[in-house]
């Protein structure tokens, strides 16, 4: 790693499957130790050391982010720190999927909003997390008979607009041009 812009770097790893099979056939669970280091000074140093436990059947991705780096320029490295499977029996076979070099700007959306959420998968189990937003829209100008909650027009326009919330695509467009 060589730039002096990076903030952070996201590491992401896993396995491609994790279990034991016993001399009966049953599946038990397994795990591996992984250590990601980086060099200083010649001298490799321990950032993260993480165990991946279960029975996992199909791949499985994890990551970490690292906040504090080392001056530049470092090498960085992942250790398995689990002997190797000798035997078909005990499937933990590791992977290094990607790393991720994160620069932190500060920009400025006026007039939006942004929306982010950091969970635990753990939390909803081999559940798929869903976010759901209800946007009331902006404050554009509508015709005064327009009624923006239920998008309808009561009587005779008169030729005048009102301030109105609305993300009806119509006076959107209306307001960029």
């Amino acid at each position: 790693v060589v730039s002096e812009n990076i903030d952070r770097l996201r590491f992401t790893f896993g396995v491609q499957m994790l279990q034991e099979t016993t001399d009966k056939g049953d599946r038990n669970p397994s795990s591996v130790n992984l250590l990601i280091q980086f060099q200083r000074s010649g001298i490799w140093n321990t950032e993260f050391d993480i165990t991946i436990n279960g029975k996992i059947t199909t791949q499985y991705l994890a990551s970490v982010v690292a906040d504090n780096l080392p001056p530049r320029p470092f090498s960085v490295r992942m250790v398995r720190v689990t002997p190797d499977s000798t035997t078909d029996r005990l499937q933990n076979k590791t992977l290094w999927s990607s790393y991720t070099e994160i620069i932190d700007i500060r920009q400025g959306y006026p007039g939006t909003a942004v929306a982010g959420l950091l969970v635990d998968a753990e939390q909803f189990g081999s559940q798929q997390v869903t976010r759901n937003y209800h946007l009331r829209g902006r404050i554009f100008q509508v015709p005064s008979n327009y009624d923006p909650d239920t998008r309808t027009y009561t009587g005779l326009w008169d030729g005048t607009l009102k301030p109105a919330y609305t993300n009806n695509p119509a006076w959107c467009t209306m307001d960029i041009l």
